[in-house]
């Protein structure tokens, strides 16, 4: 079995989010070099059918379909990060020896990220209650139960699945944060990566 520090559930804007700062990690700390990012994506983001007119950055009345390939690619550009169109079914272990499988295949994974979204959560092994969503708008919304994006050592929650508000802002906000909080396991103390520019 193929075996990733870490895989994500879910290829949304948060899971996306979460890979993009896991793997620009990778070209910044050597400590961190050799960890392998999976993205595991079942095709289902709600913003594969939305149009955006009020995040910071993107163009008004961009397509989400256009930004989430962007957002694809950007996370593939790094090479400790790959995708990979599938669904989990199921969720076992713990902390740097999950086993996640997939309809095709088996992984094995140090720590696992739920990425979900908000309306179908049903991967086994969760871990925590999936409940009734604290800010969704609509009824049937819903998300897991954590504790500031942990639900026990070595899983993690973001976006939508943790609470967030269904605004491609906080969501990909989300994504960074569980992605920082990650980061900082790794290295012994609380690091940001910073966007600074580059040393002539």
């Amino acid at each position: 079995m193929e075996r990733y520090s870490v895989i994500i559930i879910g290829g949304g804007v948060s899971g996306l989010s979460c890979a993009i700062t896991l793997g620009s990690a990778e070209t910044k700390l050597e400590t961190i070099s050799e960890n392998k990012i999976l993205v595991i994506d079942s095709g289902e983001s709600h913003l594969k059918k939305a149009q955006l007119y009020n995040v910071a950055g993107v163009e008004e009345g961009t397509k989400g379909l256009e930004l989430l390939n962007s957002l694809s690619k950007r996370a593939e550009a790094y090479k400790n990060v790959s995708i990979l169109d599938d669904t989990v079914l199921s969720v076992e272990g713990e902390k740097d020896n999950f086993t996640v499988k997939t309809e095709t295949h088996t992984f094995t994974a140090n720590i696992v990220v739920f990425a979900n979204g908000m309306q179908t959560i049903d991967v086994e092994g969760i871990g925590a209650p999936v409940v009734d969503h604290i800010r969704a708008p609509r009824p049937k919304m819903l998300m897991i139960e954590n504790n500031y994006g942990v639900i026990s050592e070595g899983k993690y929650v973001t976006g939508c699945a943790a609470g967030a508000s269904s605004m491609f802002s906080t969501a990909a906000g989300y994504g960074a944060q569980t992605a920082t909080d990650i980061i900082s396991s790794w290295i012994g103390k609380y690091t940001v990566i910073h966007d600074v520019p580059k040393k002539d």
